[in-house]
């Protein structure tokens, strides 16, 4: 039993070591500014389109009415948050800039041609972006902004992707699939056993998350006995195992023994994860890699299926400008949102 607890103790330490290099390994594609420049002048520019119809066909002025109605249910709370970024990020150049940008516009649009019937394929086109089909960076953007203080709604409203494991070299073998939000981003885990790794805010956080699966019967190289073996095969021996290594001690010793410092406010609970034995795993801990000391608040849920253990860790991190009660925020906004994704969990192996 004792050795069953360390082997499962090693691999939560190698989890940990994983999310940390990952994390610290992500790079937005684009800078900030320009993916909120791109959203803004998209829909700067579909307001100057409904606009020219109102003037050029008022017959049609209900429908551009509904049109925008429907676009702002959606994402009108987006492009004030994403107006006040930019504002921020632009400081005294931020009017200078907009007036600039009104000015493309209008020159680039004005030019061309609407026709009545045009005018009216363009409300259909409207109305589907108001449901989501929008290009990227421009639909990540609105999403992000619009869900910013909710971050949970997102899913809730069903803006969200299926990822799954199937025929992934590192799944060893497992079928999953886990919802996430469709403003996050997501790449390869650069780590051996990371299958997936995820970051809000189209890569650029403040939370992430990543998917690993580790082979018990592997991990434990013929330390197992033939008799172990069999049970781990089992629902009744993952339950058993569970009982053993999902205790609040042991939750809490792995929490302390994952290299990260300063360890706090640890909380744990039993769950169940698509009908198989589970943990949650909740603590905050500083990290330290070259110069940097980051303050992290790490969620982890872990599943016994089989002889399979998997991973969904979520963390979100306090940059460096930011006070306790800054993360205490953060924390409030994601943690919903991440019990949602764990939720989605869904084992297709065991169907």
């Amino acid at each position: 039993m004792r050795r069953r607890r360390l082997l499962v103790l090693n691999i939560f330490m190698m989890l940990t070591i994983a999310f940390v290099q990952n994390t610290f390994a992500w790079v937005p594609k684009e800078p900030l500014y320009i993916d909120l420049s791109k959203t803004l002048g998209f829909v700067m520019g579909q307001r100057f389109s409904l606009n020219r119809i109102k003037v050029e066909y008022p017959a049609l002025s209900l429908q551009v009415q509904k049109a925008e109605l429907e676009f702002k249910a959606t994402f009108g709370i987006a492009e004030k948050n994403i107006e006040k970024s930019l504002r921020d990020l632009l400081k005294d150049k931020y009017p200078e800039y907009i007036a600039r940008m009104e000015k493309q516009l209008e020159s680039t649009l004005k030019s061309q041609q609407i026709s009545q019937n045009i005018a009216v394929q363009f409300f259909d086109e409207v109305e589907s972006r108001a449901k989501g089909k929008i290009p990227s960076p421009m639909l990540e953007t609105l999403l992000n902004y619009q869900f910013e203080e909710r971050p949970a709604d997102e899913l809730i409203r069903r803006f969200k992707t299926i990822y799954r494991t199937k025929g992934h070299p590192k799944a060893k073998g497992l079928d999953l699939q886990i919802e996430y939000a469709k403003s996050w981003s997501l790449r390869e885990g650069n780590r051996p056993n990371v299958i997936q790794f995820f970051s809000s805010n189209n890569g650029r956080g403040p939370a992430h998350a990543l998917i690993m699966i580790r082979d018990l019967v592997k991990e434990a190289q013929g330390e197992l006995t033939r008799e172990e073996l069999k049970a781990l095969k089992t629902l009744e021996g993952s339950r058993e195992l569970a009982s053993e290594v999902f205790s609040e001690s042991s939750l809490r010793e792995m929490a302390n023994g994952m290299g990260i410092a300063n360890i706090r406010n640890i909380t744990t609970k039993r769950v169940v994860l698509d009908r198989w034995p589970g943990a949650m795993l909740e603590f905050i801990g500083d990290q330290h890699r070259l110069d940097l000391t980051v303050t992290m608040y790490n969620r982890v849920y872990i599943a016994i299926y089989k002889n399979y253990m998997i991973f969904f860790q979520c963390q979100v991190a306090k940059l460096p400008d930011d006070t306790d009660d800054a993360l205490k925020t953060k924390i409030s906004k994601f943690a919903p949102l991440f019990h949602l994704m764990a939720n989605s969990l869904v084992i297709q192996s065991q169907y």
